[in-house]
């Protein structure tokens, strides 16, 4: 008897350890704020801008493939707030394209933010930036890329958010 509620035992506490742990999301969005950037070497001076870097990682066995423009890719990613964005300096041959990303592995990009100068952002101000996850499937003609971003981001729907971060004036 003392040996079946010993097994007993042992079989609940591992149910237990094993349902607290908490489990990796599929794709992750990880934020690296570099530095601060001269606003004057910019068009727009009246804002503040930062230098960022994000990786979409793969948290999966499996190959992740998703639509993002080939140039725009900023069109896939949304901030919390309003008053923070991409600076877009414009580019060539822009269209809907698939990216992929390997098991285990995370897609970088460079980008630049730009705060308005009159937002309230300070050290303690916690920022978000989600990717807009349009599956493969998604899209059946490439001519509905933007509508289903656009369904998407009003939908709140397939948004993989970064966990907040801080930026500084």
């Amino acid at each position: 008897m003392n040996k079946i509620l010993l097994i007993l035992s042992i079989f609940v506490l591992l149910e237990i350890s094993c349902t607290n742990k908490m489990k990796e999301p599929n794709m992750k969005v990880q934020i690296n704020i570099k530095s601060k950037l001269n606003a004057k070497k910019i068009k727009e001076q009246k804002d503040t801008y930062y230098s960022i870097n994000i990786d979409l990682v793969n948290n999966t066995d499996s190959i992740a493939r998703f639509w993002i423009m080939s140039c725009s890719w900023q069109d896939n990613w949304i901030f919390n707030r309003n008053t923070v964005f991409f600076y877009i300096q414009g580019c060539d041959k822009n269209y809907p394209t698939i990216k992929q990303i390997e098991p285990g592995q995370k897609l970088t990009y460079n980008g630049i933010i730009q705060c308005k100068n009159n937002a309230k952002l300070n050290k303690e101000t916690d920022i978000r930036l989600g990717f807009v996850l349009i599956k493969e499937h998604d899209v059946l003609k490439i001519s509905d890329f933007k509508d289903v971003l656009i369904n998407k981001i009003k939908k709140q729907k397939d948004i993989i958010w970064s966990e907040p971060f801080k930026i500084g004036k």
